[in-house]
């Protein structure tokens, strides 16, 4: 099993690997951690990384975050995530029953779990946050190496490159970058252009949509758009968030210019496999916050900032928002976008999204 290790300026081929069940290596100073995803990882990794850890006296443990942890009644002593011992014999299904809540209803939780309290919990931490950017469940395995080890495995091949050192993945302010743009006819007759942004760390991809001429002299009608497969290409009777989408471009139409900014953050930041995982999870009874919650994640993981940037690239510095949501008028304001005005997208209550809409409502303050 080979795993290729990025040099210390991206992370972007380490959560590729992660996403492709390739483990990496983090570390320095001859401290190091080998991370697995646990959502791709197979048998086949998982009899190798046993065979390894026969031959250590090292021991491995389970990575989750707090909010997984807290339902699962395990202790948390590392801020926002929780390190579990593995017990033993170390279990392939019970790793994969602690990280994955697809099952918590079916089957009975295989606890009591018992939290490290001991040792630097910054690699656990990073490991996490690579497994969210890479939208797989936030759980790893991690297993410690020393130095000596670590030799040994690149000798044998069963790692090779260099360990990436530098893991900071706080996102900086040029890591978005203009990749093309094209004029795209819509109807109402109005001239379009869509530009696409990338993300230079996780590849990812965000739309700017400008509609008519704009006024940069003026605040232009903006409305920041999460992408929502269900609801803006099924138009699934779930969520207002196609209802949203269509009422935008009216509106835009009607005032005859303003920009949509459309960023690929599915499931307020989860992707599509988590979001549907939840909409499992809400079968039985959960509200949107708690699915999420259950599933590892905070109730909002996305970076509503990526707004600001692509506005800014676009030279806009003020706006009329189209929104219900409080969080984005602050995420706005706080990176130098001056919020003239916001107005209401108010869509229609059935009885499918009427606890999505009272949840935004009661829970993150949407204005309704």
């Amino acid at each position: 099993m080979i795993s290729y290790f990025s040099n210390e300026l991206t992370t972007t081929r380490q959560i590729s690997d992660l996403r492709f069940g390739i483990p990496i290596i983090l570390g320095s100073n001859g401290t190091y951690e080998m991370i697995i995803a646990i959502e791709p990882l197979n048998e086949e990794t998982f009899q190798k990384i046993l065979e390894y850890n026969n031959s250590s006296d090292l021991k491995p443990y389970l990575a989750i975050t707090k909010n997984r942890a807290n339902f699962l009644k395990a202790r948390v002593y590392d801020g926002n995530i929780a390190r579990l011992k593995l017990p033993t014999p170390i279990s392939f299904n019970w790793i994969k029953s602690t990280a994955d809540p697809s099952e918590d209803f079916e089957y009975p939780l295989k606890g009591p779990y018992y939290s490290l309290r001991e040792g630097n919990s910054n690699i656990s931490k990073v490991a996490i946050n690579f497994c969210k950017k890479a939208e797989l469940l936030p759980a790893a395995l991690i297993v410690p190496i020393n130095s000596k080890e670590l030799t040994e495995l690149k000798k044998s091949g069963f790692i090779y490159q260099k360990i990436s050192k530098n893991f900071d993945t706080k996102r900086s302010s040029d890591n978005l970058s203009l990749i093309s743009s094209g004029r795209v006819p819509i109807p109402g007759g109005l001239n379009s252009k869509v530009s696409v942004f990338r993300d230079l760390n996780s590849l990812t991809e965000h739309y700017a949509i400008e509609i008519g001429c704009l006024d940069l002299s003026q605040p232009i009608l903006t409305r920041l758009h999460s992408a929502c497969f269900t609801g803006d290409i099924l138009h699934s009777l779930k969520c207002d968030c196609g209802e949203q989408l269509s009422a935008t471009i009216n509106k835009i139409q009607i005032e005859k210019s303003g920009v949509i900014i459309y960023l690929n953050q599915e499931g307020r930041g989860i992707g599509l496999a988590n979001k549907m995982r939840a909409y499992k999870l809400q079968d039985s009874g959960l509200d949107t916050f708690e699915a999420n919650q259950r599933l590892g994640f905070n109730d909002d993981e996305r970076d509503l900032s990526i707004g600001s940037r692509i506005l800014k690239k676009l030279g806009i510095n003020q706006i009329k928002l189209l929104t219900n949501n409080p969080s984005k008028i602050t995420a706005f304001e706080d990176s130098g976008i001056k919020v003239v005005k916001r107005l209401p997208i108010l869509s229609k209550e059935t009885k499918e999204n009427k606890l999505y809409i009272k949840t935004k409502k009661d829970k993150s303050g949407h204005f309704f």
